[in-house]
């Protein structure tokens, strides 16, 4: 098992990687519907995209560093949610604030629609999410509950073959069979069907990485990877509302040629102590951008004082958001997931020593 320090050292790209989606997507939020500011930040909306295969390959290093899912449950936990219990409590309040002044509806229904979000299954409890970028996370839940899944029943080594099987199913169903009622249904209802090439394509960028063998192989099957899921632009995710398909491939064409150098070591051009530090801070910042962006500094600075859009962007509204951000990353996220980690795993560990006790 490595150490992590080591894994820290060697995949700082990534934490870049990580760093520059956050900002594709906060620029995408910050400039949608302007069509006059938007034209060449539009292409941010797949910045969700690159966020999936890094997902996919981080994931896959996770599920191999453990010993046993139990503790695979808990890095993930601990790793997501206090950041994201912070969040959506942020959001909460700001539009708590927003209904009470507008007295739009009661603060009982917002209360359980704030319940329903700390779940991050919200997706299934038929609830609206509380902030736009909120809709992604069921869909890395599912990806987490699935290699969880896989690793229960030992067929980890067989996902090369697993991931060709279901991206073929689903370029078939979508480019032959969508108008059929269940196909519409289950792509619907289990919402990572439209991103399973991504999240395939990380893990097999990981075993790129990794794996000196069947690298031919992997690269044909990300190819793959890469046309499905351009065919699946019509049906996936939320980019066709504002991007073309070309400009889809395009972007995804960059990601996974980024992700090609990285595998290769030739991506440390995009390591600098800014993209780290965006890196470091882009989960809270994805989280918490979006609705006090939209409907808060911008509007008041912009609108009301009548400040140029780009000085309110980039010099009022980004700062504003990196602090916020910053304070839930090192108050929060840092301490408090290393101390429920901790908890979690002195808990499971009390707990299986009394059962081999008893046993």
């Amino acid at each position: 098992m490595l150490e992590p320090n080591k894994l820290k050292n060697r995949y700082k790209e990534l934490d870049a990687l990580r760093g520059i989606a956050a900002l594709m997507v906060v620029f995408f939020h910050f400039t949608m519907g302007r069509d006059e500011y938007n034209s060449f930040f539009k292409l941010g909306t797949t910045g969700v995209d690159l966020f999936f295969i890094i997902s996919g390959f981080v994931i896959f290093l996770s599920i191999n560093q453990v010993s046993n899912i139990k503790e695979f449950i808990i890095n993930r936990v601990s790793r997501l949610y206090p950041t994201y219990w912070t969040a959506v409590s942020f959001t909460f309040i700001f539009i708590g604030s927003i209904a009470l002044q507008a007295k739009t509806f009661g603060t009982e229904h917002l209360f359980l629609k704030y319940l329903a979000n700390l779940t991050m299954f919200q997706f299934y409890l038929d609830t609206d999410n509380l902030d736009g970028p909120y809709w992604t996370m069921i869909i890395e839940m599912l990806f987490y509950i699935t290699i969880m899944i896989f690793y229960r029943f030992k067929i980890l080594s067989h996902i090369r073959t697993i991931g060709v099987i279901t991206c073929i199913i689903i370029f078939i169903s979508n480019n032959f069979y969508f108008d059929n009622y269940y196909v519409q249904y289950y792509m619907l209802w289990v919402p990572i069907f439209q991103f399973i090439p991504l999240f395939f394509s990380g893990i097999l960028f990981y075993k790129l990485y990794h794996e000196k063998q069947h690298k031919l192989i992997n690269y044909l099957i990300i190819i793959l990877c890469l046309i499905c899921q351009i065919t699946f632009f019509t049906f996936s995710g939320r980019s066709s509302s504002f991007i073309s398909q070309f400009q889809y491939a395009t972007m995804l064409t960059i990601y996974f040629t980024l992700f090609t150098l990285f595998v290769n070591h030739k991506l440390q051009f995009i390591v600098n102590r800014f993209t780290l530090f965006m890196g470091k801070i882009s989960f809270a910042l994805y989280l918490i951008h979006q609705f006090v962006s939209l409907k808060y500094i911008i509007p008041y600075f912009h609108l009301e004082l009548g400040i140029n859009f780009w000085v309110v962007t980039f010099l009022i509204n980004l700062p504003i958001l990196i602090i916020i951000a910053s304070i839930i990353t090192f108050k929060v996220e840092v301490p408090l997931s290393k101390k429920m980690k901790n908890v979690l795993l002195e808990k499971f560990n009390s707990k299986k020593i009394q059962e081999e006790s008893l046993s």
